[in-house]
């Protein structure tokens, strides 16, 4: 007779794109879009190439992906955090925003099957907290990250290794940080003379999601200039030594538009529509 199954305890990320129907609706009619939403869904299954270990589960259905293993693989945390990193950054580049959540539970996950407390979690997660393109960590699960560590690593090393690719949103999530050099380039490793125009692409995407019709779209990529804005504030207080020997990182980087505008016209819309919501209570 097998043995019933039982729970473990697993971190389990969530993670979905941002809009997926409207970037499927693209597709019907037009072959190049399909091409790109196909290439942005080989990214975020990406996600799952690494093993964390032996223990690790991986499952995508459509546009969702969700990945666990058990909390005591080594430094499981930190590979899982860099690879969500090298995703999101790598879609963000292409003009994809994904949401999620990580945390940590009881949690029952094979080749076919998942089921527990800790995915209902992390779907709450995603889908009440998370509200933006981001990726929202469960302080349980940098605990997690904290105890189970590598064996060559001091707690407090281990912590700082995690803490560096994350930000602490207005909100008080903690989620990871996909604008600043100080991830984008320190950590994750991306091409520092690329950086520029990595944010240049940020701020197209920006510009043509703070335009939507959607009130609750548009204020979402009010939250991205925010963050946009900030990386910007932040490079420009570069040692001016970086500036006279890199003249054409320089010349993309003081182009970048911090689309006032635009983000006028959006908060306008916003506030329009929350009044009209809060009338209708």
């Amino acid at each position: 007779m097998p043995e019933p199954k039982t729970y473990e305890r697993r971190l389990i990320l969530f993670v979905d794109f941002l809009g997926f129907k409207e970037i499927v609706d693209r597709t019907a009619t037009d072959p190049e879009a399909l091409q790109k939403v196909l290439w942005a869904m080989e990214q975020l299954r990406a996600i799952g190439d690494d093993a964390m270990g032996e223990s690790q589960r991986f499952q995508q259905f459509s546009d969702c992906v969700v990945l666990s293993f058990r909390v005591t693989e080594p430094s499981g945390v930190f590979y899982l955090l860099n690879d969500i990193g090298i995703t999101t950054i790598t879609l963000a580049s292409a003009g994809f925003m994904i949401r999620g959540a990580v945390t940590v539970g009881d949690l029952y996950h094979d080749e076919q099957l998942i089921v527990g407390p800790a995915m209902v979690r992390a779907y709450e997660l995603e889908s009440k907290s998370a509200k933006y393109p981001r990726v929202i960590i469960d302080p349980e699960a940098l605990e997690v990250g904290r105890s189970h560590r590598s064996n060559r690593h001091s707690r407090r090393e281990e912590s700082a290794y995690l803490e560096s690719f994350l930000l602490e949103d207005d909100d008080g999530w903690m989620f990871f940080d996909w604008f600043s050099w100080k991830v984008v380039v320190e950590a994750i490793g991306a091409d520092d003379q690329a950086y520029p125009n990595y944010l240049a692409r940020l701020a197209a995407t920006i510009k043509t999601g703070l335009a939507h019709p959607v009130a609750a779209c548009a204020e979402k990529y009010l939250w991205v200039r925010r963050h946009y804005l900030r990386a910007l504030d932040h490079l420009a207080e570069a040692n001016p030594e970086h500036r006279r020997l890199n003249p054409e990182f320089w010349e993309v980087a003081d182009g970048l538009p911090r689309l006032k505008k635009r983000a006028a016209k959006a908060k306008a819309r916003v506030a329009a529509a929350r009044a009209v919501a809060q009338a209708r209570r």
